[in-house]
């Protein structure tokens, strides 16, 4: 969602239009970081950023952009055509990608989850192309195959379900893999037969 803002020249009369950057709302912002949304207004929540409210036309309790945020310029509290919702600006979504992972892991894991967390952002960071979901749940059962499945999930912002669809995925790749190793044939290449020699007698009646 592209915000712009449009102002007069007071010298000219001519309006101009400034650019205010994409605004996202907490789904979308949720999936470009790669978690969920729940867990995005958790840490939203944790920073000061939402609270919960009362929503007259949902008629429940929903979690919205704390006014005092959107004062800071951090987002806006719209009404659209079907209720109340919220975006984050740019800077909001700058700061969240700067520590949304760090944020999740000193609230919620513990060390060896962190360490396993670290050692992932620090391989993808060197890749060319960003491993997706699939990819980093493949690398770290490969590479911390003790890590609990929840704590896996939780640090990828997925769901456990998820990682372990991933996982039996992979378990089944492997299994038939090995299948199709043990069926294959092994035939041994057919030993060198080295001509017999002709006995002594054949040699001298051949002789005469």
């Amino acid at each position: 969602m592209h915000y712009i803002r449009r102002v007069t020249d007071l010298e000219t009369g001519e309006v101009k239009t400034i650019s205010l950057g994409e605004h996202l709302p907490f789904t979308e912002a949720a999936a470009k970081f790669g978690v969920t949304r729940p867990t995005l207004v958790k840490v939203l929540l944790q920073l000061g950023l939402v609270q919960k409210e009362f929503d007259t036309v949902a008629r429940e309790n929903r979690y919205r952009l704390h006014p005092e945020a959107e004062k800071k310029g951090l987002g806006k509290r719209l009404m659209g055509p079907h209720g109340p919702f919220d975006v984050l600006c740019p800077s909001a979504l700058e700061w969240l990608e700067a520590d949304l992972k760090a944020i999740l892991a000193a609230s919620t894991f513990d060390r060896a989850t962190v360490t396993a967390l670290q050692a992932l952002d620090a391989y993808d960071a060197e890749r060319l192309s960003k491993l997706d979901v699939e990819g980093k749940v493949l690398w770290l059962i490969y590479h911390f195959p003790d890590l609990p499945v929840r704590q896996m999930a939780q640090g990828l912002g997925v769901s456990e379900r998820l990682v372990h669809r991933y996982l039996t995925k992979r378990r089944d790749q492997l299994e038939r893999a090995s299948k199709r190793m043990a069926g294959e044939v092994f035939t041994p290449a057919e030993p060198e037969v080295e001509p017999k020699a002709e006995p002594e007698a054949d040699r001298q009646s051949l002789a005469a």
